[in-house]
């Protein structure tokens, strides 16, 4: 199995880490990585929407410039994988991050993107969004974010929790079930209880996870009604958790704006890696209309 990962970096010192994480978490794969680096430069950003930077021959330069830097990266992280079965290519790009990560997503078939998050520290990151909180509301694949802070450890307990609502055939869990299958790794799915659990497309949710993740190490933890970031603190304290994983759940706009989204609460304050998924095309109610 090859795994099509891409690694946006600013160079940084968390980028780093988030980039040895990945190495390190398959490294018992084979591996395409892509490093990505992005850029707005502001000496030309007015002319390129007037015409284009080629006109005033800078966009070649900066973009030189980058893949040379990311060249560098490169020969560095592959001393990192030593004899791993991976291999590197460069990508420098003019433009957003997670429009050029929305674009490689489908371009490049990729499996999974893993970027550094910086923690937000006032009201206007958590309105506007940092870029990987940008990245994993556009990405078309799983986003694994290694916040700033994480204390990064051996994979063992993988956390999942879930309202049942997902129609879970059809999400993306090709990189989550991979990370499942080394030695000792379980996965921990958590619900908690709410009256809509009643509902035909959860009971039906619940049996397709189960049909899932049979023949893997998991455990389902039910738990009493209550906020799932106090549910998810909660069980984390029981048991040690060495990542989060979430199903990105669709919001509206104004809803964004009025109500902090959960995965943008974790995402900013999380001390362990997390990787979100995005949704289904489909939910469960409309595949089961689809095929009657």
């Amino acid at each position: 199995m090859n795994l099509r990962i891409a690694i946006p970096t600013d160079y940084s010192d968390n980028a780093l880490k988030a980039a040895r994480y990945a190495i390190d978490l398959f490294r018992e794969d084979q591996c395409t990585f892509f490093l990505v680096h992005t850029y707005t430069p502001a000496v030309y950003r007015a002319e390129y929407l007037l015409s284009s930077p080629g006109n005033l021959g800078l966009g070649d330069i900066y973009k030189q410039r980058e893949l040379d830097r990311l060249e560098a990266l490169k020969k560095e992280l592959k001393e990192i994988s030593g004899d791993a079965d991976h291999r590197y290519f460069c990508h420098a790009a003019f433009n957003t991050l997670a429009d050029e990560m929305e674009e490689m997503a489908e371009k490049e078939a990729l499996d999974l993107i893993v970027m550094g998050t910086q923690g937000a520290t006032g009201a206007r990151e958590i309105l506007f969004g940092s870029h990987s909180v940008q990245v994993v509301h556009k990405a078309s694949c799983p986003v694994l974010l290694i916040p700033e802070q994480a204390k990064v450890a051996a994979l063992q307990n993988i956390l999942f929790p879930t309202d049942y609502s997902q129609d879970f055939e059809n999400l993306k869990l090709k990189v989550l079930f991979r990370t499942l299958s080394g030695a000792g790794r379980k996965l921990f799915v958590l619900h908690t209880y709410d009256p809509a659990d009643s509902e035909t497309r959860r009971t039906e949710g619940k049996k397709q996870l189960q049909k899932l993740l049979e023949g893997l190490s998991f455990q389902i933890s039910e738990e009493g009604q209550q906020p799932i970031i106090e549910a998810i603190n909660q069980f984390a304290v029981r048991t040690p958790v060495q990542l989060l994983v979430m199903v990105r759940n669709t919001h509206t706009f104004l809803e964004n704006l009025l109500v902090t989204p959960v995965i943008d609460v974790i995402g900013f304050h999380s001390k362990i890696p997390f990787m979100v998924l995005p949704p289904a095309q489909k939910t469960l109610t409309e595949t089961k209309r689809t095929e009657a």
